[in-house]
């Protein structure tokens, strides 16, 4: 008895070895031996995720469709979820060395995402988004603040994100910025899909070297204690404190460590614990009177009873870690007003009931431009623009020099009324 416990045992130790370095499907395949279809609903990263291994030719809208028949997944019609780019395909042979980790890293096998139809051969893995999320919110050129021929900053509007999602490539900033202008646009800088404020789209290649060369200069300086930066990013949030949040002073220097792991919510801890672990600091440059949460706001923006009132602060940031304001001042005890995900960190899954938008904006910006074509590169370059070999966009000479640029937009938000602010 003992001896068949220990054999079930192994198995059940084999089962669960395959199946965390494989999607759910695929996993099952190779230890049941057999093409398999798997629905998975349940972790973060493969939510609302239907994986398909086709055993026969088949077009890819019927394959989409039976698979959502046999989930009763049919919110979408197959050619909804292949527009919004929810469908990925990749190959037999690529399947087999995808997950093979020796192979996979090596030949940078994964799945494509697949807009349109095509006829599958057998052996044909599908992954299917069955419910992609949606944004709502679209972009208009009231949210294009500036352009030139080398750069465009635009106000964000509050849920949407920066970039496509893995299962929408359509509702972005990036995407919807193409259909207003024409311009092939890339991504200067994320913002949380729920965060609003100035967002920075380069126009050429050279641009985004530039700019992301002014972002490391910024965080070798600031962190080297340097005073001078050739960008500076402010931010205005709102937090909620109660009678036991400590009171913050301007000019204060916070500085946390962030835990480095896939997961959200992040970790921040005041003392550095791992190696890996990533310092991040910010300034608290103003910090408003306290406002009484009433009735309205407290349902607006599903405000957590144990809160009762808000600080307004304006924040500088001194280095660019994911979540970090909202982590930072959550690890000082005073979350971001609508930030639900931090309100309390201890709930894994977070039911939202209220329908406000997360109170953080990114609301100035202050770079050093670049000087275009300067130099002995910049001559070179330069006659080829003439001659028509490249466009002028697409270079610039990577030194600053060109002068200082402000931009400001206006606080999204009041706690006066029950609506946040239109002013985007």
């Amino acid at each position: 008895m003992s001896r068949g416990l220990a054999i079930l045992s192994l198995l059940q130790i084999t089962l669960f070895l395959v199946m965390i370095k494989t999607p759910p499907a695929l996993a099952l395949s190779r230890f049941l031996g057999t093409a398999s279809t798997f629905a998975s609903s349940n972790s973060n990263l493969e939510r609302h995720v239907i994986h398909h291994l086709t055993e026969e030719s088949t077009t890819l809208t019927e394959a989409i469709r039976s698979c959502q028949t046999q989930y009763d997944k049919t919110e979408y019609t197959p050619a909804q979820l292949l527009n919004l780019g929810s469908i990925y395909t990749m190959s037999s042979e690529k399947y087999k060395s995808y997950f093979n980790s020796n192979e996979s890293k090596e030949n940078n096998h994964k799945p494509q995402r697949t807009t349109s139809c095509t006829l599958l051969p057998p052996q044909t893995y599908i992954r299917i988004h069955w419910e992609p999320r949606r944004f709502s919110v679209t972009l208009t050129e009231k949210n294009i603040i500036y352009i030139n021929d080398h750069y465009a900053i635009i106000n964000k509007p509050p849920n949407l994100p920066c970039h496509s999602t893995v299962d929408n490539r359509l509702e972005n900033v990036l995407h919807q910025f193409t259909n207003l202008t024409n311009k092939q646009a890339l991504l200067g800088g994320r913002l949380d899909h729920d965060t609003t404020g100035l967002c920075v789209l380069s126009l050429g290649i050279n641009f985004l070297r530039y700019y992301n060369l002014l972002l490391r200069t910024k965080t070798e300086r600031i962190l080297g204690s340097e005073s001078f930066t050739p960008i500076r990013k402010f931010y205005r949030a709102a937090c909620l404190v109660n009678s036991q949040s400590l009171k913050i002073n301007p000019e204060l220097e916070i500085k946390h460590y962030l835990v480095n792991s896939l997961s959200a919510p992040k970790l921040f801890i005041e003392e550095k614990s791992e190696g890996n672990d990533l310092e991040c600091k910010l300034i608290i440059k103003s910090v408003s009177d306290r406002i009484e949460i009433d009735e309205d706001v407290r349902r607006k923006w599903d405000v957590p009873e144990e809160w009762e009132e808000i600080v307004e602060v304006e924040i500088e940031l001194l280095t660019g870690r994911t979540h970090q304001i909202r982590g930072q001042m959550k690890a000082m005890g005073m979350p971001l007003v609508g930030d639900r995900m931090y309100y309390d960190m201890e709930k894994k899954e977070v039911e939202v009931e209220g329908e406000g938008d997360m109170c953080l904006q990114a609301f100035r910006l202050e770079f050093e431009e670049p000087v275009v074509g300067e130099g002995k590169m910049g001559r070179k370059m330069e006659r080829r623009i003439k001659r028509g070999e490249i466009e002028e966009k697409d270079f610039v000479d990577l030194k600053v020099g060109g002068g200082r640029k402000v931009f400001e937009v206006d606080k999204p938000w009041d706690f006066t009324v029950l609506s946040p602010c239109t002013c985007f």
